[in-house]
């Protein structure tokens, strides 16, 4: 009898531990990350904004290019796969594993929409990691 309790209690355990601990793969889709003056303001207080991924894999970055809101992609695509693009205040721009420095327009965006949504208010704004547009 209590064989059987342990071996219950431990698939019980194995089963929320997976759960817990697995890896969904990215959201699909386009999801909500703001409102547009919310987003800007902090923006313009700070500096861009990193978001991380839903789902799975690397976030983004969202910055401010020529009064709108782009969201940037970190992977730099003509680099190593794992050349990753991080902003850095004290130089005032984005530095890539080879510590070149980068601006905004250098960078690949992902597509990013602003309007409702399932009653949300004309100003949220969405991102989608599955499309990607070149930079400028």
């Amino acid at each position: 009898m209590t064989g059987s309790f342990l071996l219950v209690a431990a698939v019980f355990f194995g089963g929320v531990l997976w759960l817990a601990t697995q890896r969904n793969e990215a959201k699909k889709g386009p999801f909500f990350i703001g409102l547009e003056q919310a987003l800007k303001t902090h923006i313009h207080e700070g500096s861009p904004l990193y978001f991380s991924n839903p789902g799975a894999g690397d976030g983004f970055w969202l910055d401010i290019e020529h009064g709108q809101l782009v969201g940037l992609v970190l992977d730099r695509m003509d680099g190593p796969k794992d050349c990753i693009v991080k902003w850095k205040d004290q130089r005032d721009a984005y530095i890539d594993c080879n510590d070149n420095e980068l601006q905004s327009t250098d960078l690949d965006r992902y597509k990013l929409t602003i309007g409702r949504r399932n009653g949300s208010p004309k100003t949220s704004v969405y991102v989608n990691l599955q499309e990607t547009e070149p930079a400028p």
